[in-house]
């Protein structure tokens, strides 16, 4: 993976992951390593940093590159769940300097009540707020998917938390 390759430094909004090499497409990045939780048995079910791996599954961020990522509209990664894995990949070829990103729709299942920020990514399709996959409009769903962005249980009805 490409861990010893990442900064955590300034971004346009805040702080962000950057890479001091170039990195090649669809590559894995690095893993998130933290805690598996349901959202019942989570120490704080409303923390950011849960990432959603299941209908009911959360694997929280040991600290690190995953705190830092930032969400894009228009994002260079994906974070494919493989089980209960969570591993960031390149989408394309990433050149040395530039920020990862992924979005963060691609990993919720959640309705606005529930969860939901303003995007600040200021890409051409930028949709402002982020919220679960769900409420994406039927194109841009169909994009995440024809890119391999979406994991099952956001696809599948039989996996969907209701």
């Amino acid at each position: 993976m490409y861990d010893q390759y990442l900064k955590v430094q300034p971004s346009k909004i805040g702080m962000g992951v950057f890479t001091t090499i170039t990195i090649p497409a669809n590559v894995p990045i690095y893993e998130v390593t933290g805690e598996i939780y349901t959202e019942e048995s989570a120490p704080n079910p409303k923390d950011p940093n849960l990432l959603q791996i299941g209908p009911n599954q959360f694997i929280s961020s040991p600290g690190g590159f995953c705190d830092f990522t930032n969400h894009s509209c228009n994002p260079n990664c994906t974070m494919h769940i493989i089980g209960n894995r969570a591993i960031l990949y390149s989408l394309y070829v990433i050149p040395a300097g530039a920020e990862l990103t992924f979005d963060y729709s691609t990993s919720s299942t959640d309705t606005l009540e529930k969860w939901s920020m303003n995007c600040l990514c200021n890409s051409v399709n930028c949709r402002k707020v982020i919220s679960g996959f769900h409420l994406l409009n039927e194109e841009t769903q169909q994009d995440l998917k024809n890119k391999g962005m979406v994991p099952l249980f956001m696809t599948n009805p039989i996996f969907i938390r209701k």
